[in-house]
């Protein structure tokens, strides 16, 4: 097994408040915003939404990340 360490509770790893800004923390907040975006009513819906993946977005903001020492960005 390999020892990843602790980042937080339980609770705030599901349900806020993140004490850091990388996404580790609020899973929750995560999956409804993720949900609000894509327009979906429940994760049944969800998981039918057609998502097209575009590799440039995974680049897109980190600039600016990189210049304010945010999130992953660090």
């Amino acid at each position: 097994r390999i020892r990843v360490g602790t980042t937080g509770s339980l609770e705030q790893i599901l349900r806020g408040p993140a004490q850091l800004d990388d996404g580790t923390h609020n899973f929750l907040g995560a999956l409804q915003t993720s949900m609000g975006t894509l327009g979906a009513k429940n994760l049944k819906e969800m998981q039918q939404v057609d998502i097209v993946i575009a590799p440039s977005l995974l680049t897109e903001g980190k600039v600016y990340q990189k210049a304010q020492q945010l999130g992953m960005g660090k």
